[in-house]
């Protein structure tokens, strides 16, 4: 399958689930068994991120859909500061919500129906706090540090690495339509970006001018 094809379909996703996120959102408050959604994408991002890493949040996640097609014309879509991404950062929102999930759910443990308002509880706030930090830096600046994100970030180091060719020069384009604002040039020399981050979405792949950015591992390229 053509890298094209695999961003295009992508594209194709994004609108209902999209729209999925925000009926998730609002309809969780008067059904909050909806809330049970987001054990599901829990699930699917550590699932798949253990095979493709991060591969769920490119279009698969409808909140990552959300942010690309709605945030996208309100961000001032400029670099995140580093700090976004520290470890420290990323464990503490991680503590904060199993916190928040914990406090919440012991009070309601055995009704399955209540159970789920914790989890909307949890969306909405994220939401909130994505919307914000979205307007001000970048529409994916939630991904960031998404404690889903940073699970399959982990557990998917070194998963279906973008492959980069001496062929590159450098350009830059790669960077700019990245939405996770990751340089793939920078690893020339290496041959591989392997930033746990890189959400296996071929955007780079397609912008390439010099076609020097591939999914393919150097043996198969050789072949």
């Amino acid at each position: 399958m053509g890298h094209s094809t695999v961003v295009e379909r992508g594209r194709r996703w994004q609108m209902p689930l999209g729209i999925i996120m925000v009926l998730l959102l609002l309809g969780g408050w008067f059904f909050p068994p909806l809330g049970y959604f987001m054990v599901f994408c829990m699930v699917m991002a550590m699932g798949i991120g253990m095979v493709k890493g991060r591969h769920w949040c490119d279009w698969m996640c409808p909140r990552g859909s959300f942010w690309d097609l709605f945030l996208v014309r309100f961000s001032r879509n400029v670099v995140v500061p580093g700090f976004y991404r520290s470890v420290p950062f990323r464990l503490l929102w991680l503590c904060i919500l199993m916190a928040m999930l914990t406090i919440n759910i012991v009070p309601v443990w055995g009704d399955l129906y209540l159970m789920g308002k914790p989890f909307v509880l949890v969306l909405t706030l994220t939401t909130v706090i994505g919307l914000v930090l979205g307007v001000i830096y970048h529409p994916r600046i939630w991904c960031m540090f998404c404690p889903m994100g940073t699970m399959a970030n982990w557990l998917g180091q070194g998963k279906k690495p973008l492959t980069i060719d001496k062929g590159c020069i450098k350009c830059g384009i790669c960077e700019k339509v990245c939405r996770m604002q990751i340089n793939p040039g920078a690893y020339r020399e290496e041959g591989q970006v392997k930033h746990g981050d890189c959400l296996k979405c071929a955007y780079c792949v397609e912008s390439c001018p010099q076609k020097a950015l591939s999914f393919k591992s150097p043996e198969r390229l050789a072949a």
